[in-house]
């Protein structure tokens, strides 16, 4: 069967996608001047936009009833390329959707962020829940865990909880469980999931001591292989395979898995991968 695939990446103003890009590779300027500079961009390509947010590495606005997160360094290139590989993975998550080759732009759906630790403590039950999975599943948990400095990475829709930004949350494979004694395994050492206890020896070590021992280039590289269907319009029509099936999160099935993904009536949002 055909399906159609909408690029909301591709319906960007070309200026406006220019100015993303070149701010990512520009080195010197603070988050809060390239946030002007974007802030400016926006205005002038005359699409309806809501600033949503900017963070040390990603500056984020909604349009379309969807969230673009775009990158400010190297930092935020790699948080978009392992946001969008961990959502494959994660339940709890919003859906991203589509991403630009050099990762520098990525399109995810709008989950309203909680505005006070106050919310999140609302959600705690709910939060703990989703942390205690994801780490029997191996998970290192970057901030994510339950503190004062992370409830705007989590978010609520229909009384809710979900995760909005797991850019710091590892898999197993990358190795970052280990202590200076020599021992690999770690477990949390509260019920907040923001720091881990070394089963031998008890030493105490943060999320960030543990996920600062690999670099951005690395996570790039260890990232850069989800796979996807290239788009170059804003719509283009495409074969898909009649096994198509899709769960809550709504994936497709196996070489499609990443392209499709949110049904609209008789459209698909595709990928620009």
């Amino acid at each position: 069967m055909n399906a159609t695939f909408r690029s909301r990446i591709n319906m960007l103003p070309m200026p406006l996608k220019m100015k993303i890009g070149e701010l990512s590779e520009q080195y010197g300027l603070r988050p809060s001047s390239k946030r002007e500079i974007l802030l400016d961009a926006l205005d002038k390509s005359k699409i309806e936009w809501t600033e949503i947010g900017t963070g040390t590495n990603r500056f984020c606005f909604r349009h379309d009833s969807y969230v673009f997160k775009t990158a400010l360094d190297l930092e935020g290139i790699a948080d978009n390329a392992q946001e969008w590989a961990m959502t494959k993975r994660l339940k709890n998550v919003p859906m991203t959707h589509e991403i630009t080759r050099g990762r520098h732009l990525m399109v995810a759906s709008y989950i309203p962020a909680l505005t006070s630790f106050q919310d999140m403590q609302l959600y705690s039950t709910q939060i703990k829940e989703i942390l205690s999975r994801w780490n029997s599943e191996g998970y290192l948990l970057g901030d994510v865990g339950l503190a004062a400095e992370n409830y705007a990475n989590w978010g609520a829709l229909n009384k809710k909880a979900y995760c909005i930004d797991s850019a710091y949350i590892f898999p197993a494979t990358c190795n970052l469980f280990g202590c200076r004694c020599g021992n690999t395994r770690m477990i949390p050492s509260d019920g907040t999931y923001t720091s881990y206890k070394c089963t031998a020896c008890g030493a105490i070590y943060t999320d960030r001591e543990l996920r600062s021992r690999i670099s951005s280039e690395e996570r790039i590289k260890l990232f850069e292989d989800s796979t996807g269907l290239l788009l170059t319009q804003p719509l283009e029509e495409h074969e898909v395979d009649n096994s198509y099936s899709y769960d809550d999160r709504q994936y497709a099935a196996e070489e499609f898995q990443s392209a499709l993904n949110l049904v609209q009536g008789k459209h698909f949002d595709g990928i620009k991968y």
